[in-house]
């Protein structure tokens, strides 16, 4: 839903009256950069103002799982004010669970900025869910404005990373990179750990540098090396499907050139074990295509679950064509401005 400066303005209050009545503040991000970022930034806001605080790291399929158990924890706690950041509903019925849980905790506030599906913010609010959406800012930027963190130089610092991540961009510090890549090699506790670093200041700990430093070498070799390229037209829609060594980071193969450009190809598909990442640009929507494979996105930046690990690359590639073919038909008017993707070819 589009609002006005205004009517942001007053939402961003309300949310942080809400977000300042809370004893104990339970952060519940996605796994990437922006998502750690966001949650460090409010905790690190929350510990300033002597509250306690938790932390638990979801990806898109396991949201509704860790969101039932914040939520489920905050009836133990009374005073929780519970806050989901850069995750978005899988879809309405995704909403309607978590919604139904919203009454447990003292609040609930929902930072994101992917494309969601109609009516799903309707289904929150209507819980009393306060939900801030804005497609033109990354989630950490959100949490920035939420906790009017400008004053803060760390917490400012990890809004330029995040949106570096996001946008598939440099920052000036040269951490995203650095981050995104020691992110593929941690598991959930060390995300969490990740996030309580950068909450403390720690920009870039001993610990990640290491893990930097060790693994780095092979890892961009690996992706020069091994990743493959199959480019396939149906419906008159040309789909790229590139599949890169299981750990590698879409931003990262984009980065070494091992993805193929618009002169190339309409959709770029990057294959990974368990998901997939849909790029596309002008007449095509990528977070239309992922919503049809049952996932979503930005409009030029999206991802969606893997159907099948048996799934070939021709069989993968079609399977994009008839979603994209399917997106032509809807009238889904222009691509906005504010996606990741278009940030990032801005810059570039």
């Amino acid at each position: 839903m589009a609002l006005g400066e205004e009517e942001q303005a007053q939402l961003f209050r309300k949310a942080r009256e809400a977000l300042e009545s809370g004893s104990r503040i339970h952060v519940v991000s996605h796994v990437d950069l922006d998502g750690l970022s966001s949650a460090a930034i409010i905790m690190r806001w929350a510990r300033s103002k002597g509250k306690e605080v938790a932390h638990s790291v979801a990806g898109v399929r396991g949201l509704y799982t860790m969101a039932k158990r914040a939520l489920q924890g905050a009836a133990g706690k009374p005073g929780t004010v519970v806050v989901i950041a850069d995750l978005s509903p899988r879809g309405r019925g995704d909403a309607e669970a978590i919604a139904t849980l919203a009454k447990y905790a003292k609040s609930v506030i929902w930072l994101d900025h992917h494309v969601w599906e109609e009516d799903v913010e309707t289904v929150l609010e209507k819980h009393g869910v306060i939900v801030i959406r804005d497609r033109s800012k990354v989630t950490a930027e959100l949490a920035c404005f939420l906790t009017e963190c400008w004053n803060d130089e760390v917490s400012k610092k990890l809004v330029e990373i995040a949106r570096a991540d996001d946008s598939c961009s440099e920052d000036p510090y040269g951490l995203a990179d650095k981050w995104r890549l020691v992110l593929r090699y941690l598991d959930w506790e060390g995300l969490r750990r990740a996030a309580q670093s950068l909450s403390r200041g720690e920009l870039w700990p001993d610990w990640a540098r290491e893990i930097y430093e060790k693994e780095a070498p092979s890892y961009y070799r690996e992706i020069r090396e091994k990743t493959s390229v199959l480019i396939e037209s149906f419906n008159g829609i040309r789909v790229a499907v590139v599949t890169p060594p299981p750990r590698a980071s879409a931003c990262d193969v984009q980065r070494l050139g091992a993805t193929p450009g618009p002169d190339k190809a309409d959709v770029v598909v990057i294959v990974y074990p368990k998901g997939l990442s849909i790029k596309t640009w002008g007449r095509l929507r990528a977070d239309c295509i992922a919503a049809k494979l049952g996932g979503g996105g930005h409009s030029n930046v999206a991802g969606a679950p893997r159907p099948s690990t048996t799934m070939g690359s021709a069989q993968i590639a079609r399977m994009v064509a008839n979603a994209a073919k399917e997106c032509l038909s809807q009238s889904l008017g222009p691509v906005p401005s504010g996606t990741a993707y278009t940030q990032s070819r801005r810059k570039e």
